[in-house]
């Protein structure tokens, strides 16, 4: 597979037309972090866009591009009424604001949102951004999530299927015709801000380091996610002491925030690793981040198509991925990264170790990565999606 050359951006609907969108997610994260760079390329398109989406503190990077964001109560919670109440919202917003598109993002937004929206647009495109589903999860449990999933997939005129992986799987289930299915290749990054001069990198790294107390010559390992069990954090935290208790003497660094915070920051205590395992909580300064980091390590047990993993690529970052199919469409296991057993902390302090002790294999693996992260790049991502926009509009 080779990257694409990015198309120039177009005005696709004739002067006077008016086509209106709308993105819908249950939280305002999700549209600043997934969403907000399509609703800016539709809008250079000429299209019309608004958002709506639950407030959690992300609205203001939507609201400072220029776009309407509407409140919606909704929110992650199974809780009947809170659904029933979100439900009621959606459809008096939709009775009142007609739109020519709808496009939810993530299970929650298809799950609630789908069957309200279905009846009133012409057209409704569902971004499922990764089942809530992984392996190793309980059949029980599987066959209970793909059930309620169905309900997001079954209502939706087009799916976005962010890997080959997700589009098997949402094939399988037999909701809809194969040819409602898109692939696009995640959320998409822009890869060409990962790619530093080597003095920039430099100077970054130096100032990074000094900032959060870090020699120059500390070997620094970076994972960047959310403060959940399921993005690996007890493998983590297991590797980590297994490799200092052989004699490895590093720092590993974890940006990100999450509901689970305060456990991990215990077990790490308990683990008596509070001088080597830092918590640097929500960043913005993500490539400063790489540029201090000798190797990116990312646990997850479940993912669509990680981006965490994508930028830690374009930054030329030897990456260690949990073997997921997400991370394998991503990671070629001995060629742009190592891949190891999701949920094995043995087998990731032996990745891990391979590379502190080789660095010359982690310097190639780092450059290959960054060849292959042009695969996912966001201008690549974004046509294809407005493909799909000019093709459904055309149709019309």
């Amino acid at each position: 597979m080779e990257p694409t050359k990015p198309r120039e951006p177009e005005v696709l609907l004739p002067a006077g037309t008016n086509v209106r969108v709308l993105q819908v997610a249950a939280k305002s994260f999700t549209l600043a972090n997934f969403a907000l760079p399509l609703m800016v390329r539709l809008r250079e398109a000429g299209f019309e866009v608004d958002a709506l989406g639950g407030l959690d503190g992300f609205e203001g990077r939507v609201q400072a591009s220029g776009f309407t964001l509407h409140p919606w109560r909704m929110g992650h919670s199974f809780d009947p009424l809170k659904l029933w109440r979100a439900r009621r919202q959606l459809a008096a917003f939709l009775d009142s604001h007609p739109y020519d598109f709808v496009h939810t993002h993530c299970s929650f937004a298809g799950i609630v949102g789908n069957p309200v929206a279905y009846s009133r647009t012409k057209n409704l495109i569902y971004t499922q951004h990764g089942f809530y589903v992984h392996e190793g999860l309980n059949s029980v449990s599987r066959r209970a999530w793909l059930a309620v999933e169905k309900i997001g997939l079954r209502s939706a005129h087009r799916v976005i299927c962010i890997s080959q992986a997700e589009r098997d799987l949402a094939g399988s289930l037999g909701v809809r015709d194969e040819s409602t299915f898109v692939t696009v290749p995640g959320a998409g990054v822009r890869t060409e801000q990962f790619r530093l001069s080597p003095e920039d990198r430099q100077r970054r790294r130096q100032a990074l380091r000094e900032s959060l107390g870090l020699r120059p010559d500390d070997a620094v390992l970076l994972t960047v996610s959310r403060l959940t069990w399921d993005k690996g954090y007890r493998e983590m935290i297991d590797a980590v002491r297994a490799l200092k208790a052989s004699g490895h003497q590093f720092k590993f660094l974890a940006a990100g925030s999450g509901k689970d915070d305060a456990g991990i920051r215990e077990a790490v205590r308990r683990a008596d690793l509070d001088a080597d395992f830092r918590f640097l909580g929500w960043r913005d300064d993500v490539i400063d981040l790489h540029c201090a980091a000798d190797l990116f390590v990312f646990a997850s047990h479940r993912e669509g198509l990680p981006i965490a993993t994508i930028e830690a690529m374009a930054s030329g970052l030897p990456v260690v991925a949990s073997d997921i199919p997400g991370c394998r469409e991503e990671i070629e296991h001995g060629r742009s990264g190592l891949l190891f057993r999701v949920g094995d902390s043995a087998e990731l302090a032996a990745a891990v170790r391979s590379l502190l002790a080789d660095p010359c294999q982690a310097e190639r693996l780092g450059e290959q990565a960054k060849e292959r992260a042009r695969l996912f790049d966001l201008s690549h991502v974004l046509d294809l999606q407005l493909d799909l926009y000019r093709g459904l509009a055309e149709g019309s």
